[in-house]
């Protein structure tokens, strides 16, 4: 209680003393005295969005932060959200202070306390950090607020160094901040949703969204458990769910009417003969965007095709009622906070585990007259298929061009949660994902999307955390890839991966930047990419850096080819590969029992790499990846087969389980670099 009374006194006055630290009625606004930023580059910049420019692999220059943007549908009335990339040289950079038109308006990380639900974990993790283990992360985003309605405002970043000094300034931005919009409540008597947890009010919201067509129009869920089966938005539109707000799914099959639901990959023109083709027609979410053929055609589904600008904020909750909680219902976690905890269960377990999940699977079961849309649909669907298929998500959004999510908390979904699928411009930012122990709830999913941006996030999941995929063998290569996506600052505990790829990647998933995130718990590898030796495509240019991972359930870097594909209809392709993935200046202390409160583990190696012609004739090695400043400790020995061609620099080992020797390569593994690693490799 005491932590909620101070972020809240933090977020009150956060607004309030932007204006008061500068000793003006409100934000100064550009054109008023105080105008000129203290930048060391001249003119500024009046187009600040964000672009793949961001997604920055390479090794930067200079000493100033760069890239100074805006994230695509961010700015609003009064607020607005500025990130940056770091500068080339930042080793001595612990912060990172933003000026409004000349004047120092605050510190990232001070920002981040009131404004980002990772911080508070972020916080007792360095905390924990005792003997300065763990690899520095540090914010670099900031959030505006108490701006004034179609005001210009000019904006600029500078490094704090640990002598307090500062770096170059990155250089000035202006942002004009929008109108205000008309607002559209769903409890007013024009829409008469009822908040009392019973009541079913679909067509009531549905309808409110519907009515709210001016440009940025919103709708406003207010304080209350509102019971819905599957909406639909549409573009120029923010849904706003205010603090005590819960958007509840129904339990009932028939309120995600299966003729308004997705294929999760386009289906070519003409459908493929082969038998082993299948794709289905899932149903739809609890919220929706998706195109009027369901996703059939790919010129359907382009990003922009089905929407744009759509923004989902606020402080409240959406409730997918997927499955029952565990005896315990909640725990208290590692910073104070209570989270619960859904039941672990499967196909065989979801009739007594679920809710809307075990609905959905038994409908489909006792009615497979009603599963239209299976384009070559066998004769029987096996009960692995019916799980797989008719579990509705939380979210899906499909062909949006700028998306914007903040502040809300995905909650318990029947299947997985956050689906953006063939979308551009994508931001989430702040978002509460708490979904450990649903099957298969990952947090976020890319699909088929480029230019995405991830930060500020608290994952709890049942699954992976953030997640790319990139369609299916031989007809998913013809697809979208998955691209240019840059995730930083959040916090992922529990679930299967951190930063996961596949094991769909016949299109590729390509050109991503993980940076500045803490892991804990994670139980299948804070960096996890799978794929099949008949899948095509896979992924490359990843750099993964500046990472702390601790209490790691299993191994902390995966990659493999022999990912165990359920049955998923697809036509045999190529071998997927892995290649150019760095990783660098990242800190790994493995299962320390008393210290993590899990049972160890002697079996899952730190490094696990399984690819190459151990694992079968025709699948491919990996390589072009490099470790650079890598330290382990409470480990298991790595197990890497057919890696190619790689670098391992700086690479230190200060324990290992059974004082074993921490490096084992199989025949195929060759080409291989290591410098300054210890122990050396034998």
């Amino acid at each position: 209680m005491q932590r909620t009374h101070k972020r809240e006194r933090l977020r009150r006055v956060g607004v309030a003393t932007l204006a008061t630290a500068l000793g003006l009625a409100s934000l100064t606004a550009l054109g008023s005295p105080a105008v000129a930023a203290p930048a060391n580059k001249p003119g500024s910049t009046d187009s600040p969005a964000c672009s793949s420019a961001s997604v920055q692999l390479s090794a930067a220059t200079g000493i100033a932060p760069q890239n100074l943007c805006v994230p695509a549908e961010a700015t609003e009335h009064n607020k607005t959200l500025l990130v940056w990339n770091k500068p080339g040289v930042y080793d001595d950079v612990v912060d990172y202070r933003v000026y409004i038109n000349g004047q120092p308006l605050g510190t990232a990380e001070e920002n981040a306390k009131t404004h980002s639900p990772a911080q508070d974990y972020i916080d007792a993790f360095r905390a924990a950090d005792r003997d300065g283990f763990h690899a520095k992360t540090v914010a670099h985003n900031f959030t505006v607020t108490g701006l004034a309605p179609r005001t210009t405002y000019q904006f600029s970043v500078t490094g704090i160094r640990k002598d307090g000094t500062e770096t170059p300034s990155s250089g000035p931005i202006t942002v004009t901040t929008t109108p205000e919009r008309h607002r559209v409540n769903i409890a007013h008597p024009a829409y008469k949703a009822v908040g009392d947890g019973q009541t079913l009010n679909t067509k009531a919201i549905q309808k409110a969204i519907d009515t709210c067509r001016t440009p940025g129009c919103t709708v406003v869920v207010p304080a209350g458990t509102f019971k819905t089966g599957a909406l639909f938005l549409h573009s120029d539109m923010t849904l706003e769910l205010a603090e005590g707000a819960r958007l509840l799914g129904s339990d009932r099959p028939e309120d995600y009417p299966l003729e308004k639901g997705y294929y999760l990959y386009p289906v070519p023109d003409p459908a493929p003969e082969e038998t082993e083709y299948r794709n289905f027609r899932r149903p739809p979410s609890l919220l929706n965007v998706l195109p009027a053929d369901n996703g059939r055609s790919a010129e359907g589904r382009e990003p922009g095709a089905v929407a744009k600008n759509v923004r989902i904020t606020g402080k409240g909750v959406v409730d997918g009622n997927g499955w029952k909680r565990t005896a315990e219902g909640s725990i208290t976690d590692e910073a104070g906070n209570v989270l619960p905890q859904y039941v672990a269960s499967s196909a065989g377990k979801v009739l007594d585990d679920g809710l809307l999940a075990a609905a959905q699977f038994r409908n489909a079961k006792e009615h497979p007259e009603f599963l239209t849309g299976v384009v070559n649909k066998p004769e029987t669907l096996e009960d692995s298929v019916l799980y797989g298929q008719y579990r509705s998500s939380l979210m899906t959004f499909m062909g949006v061009e700028g998306l914007y999510l903040e502040g809300i908390t995905a909650d318990n979904p029947a299947f997985h949660g956050v689906m953006i699928l063939d979308g551009q411009n994508t931001t989430v930012n702040g978002m509460r994902h708490t979904t450990y122990n649903t099957n298969n709830g990952d947090g976020l999913e890319f699909g088929g999307t480029s230019n995405g941006m991830v930060l500020n996030n608290f994952f709890d999941t049942g699954d992976d955390q953030v997640n790319f995929a990139a369609g299916q063998g031989k007809y998913g290569a013809q697809g979208r890839p998955s691209e240019d996506v840059w995730i930083f600052n959040n916090y992922m505990r529990m679930g299967h991966g951190g930063v996961a790829v596949g094991s769909n990647t016949a299109a590729w998933v390509q050109r991503v930047l993980a940076e500045d995130n803490v892991m804990y718990k994670v139980e299948t590898g804070g960096l996890r990419m799978k794929s099949t030796s008949d899948m095509a495509g896979g992924g490359r240019d990843f750099l993964f850096r500046d990472t702390a991972m601790a209490c790691m359930g299993s191994s902390a870097f995966i990659m493999t080819l022999s990912y165990n594909q359920s049955p998923s209809g697809y036509v045999a392709a190529d071998s997927a590969t892995f290649k150019n993935v760095k990783v660098k200046n990242v800190s790994v202390d493995g299962n320390n029992s008393p210290t993590c409160g899990m049972a160890v583990s002697d079996s899952k190696p730190v490094i696990d790499i399984q690819a190459g012609p151990a694992l079968g004739e025709g699948t491919a090695t990996l390589s072009g990846f490099t470790f650079q400043d890598v330290v382990f400790r409470n480990v298991n020995p790595t197990n890497i087969k057919g890696l190619t061609d790689s670098a391992f620099d700086g690479v230190t080992f200060h324990s290992v389980r059974n004082n074993a020797n921490p490096w084992r390569f199989d025949g195929y593994s060759t080409g291989n670099t290591f410098t300054n690693v210890s122990p050396s490799v034998k």
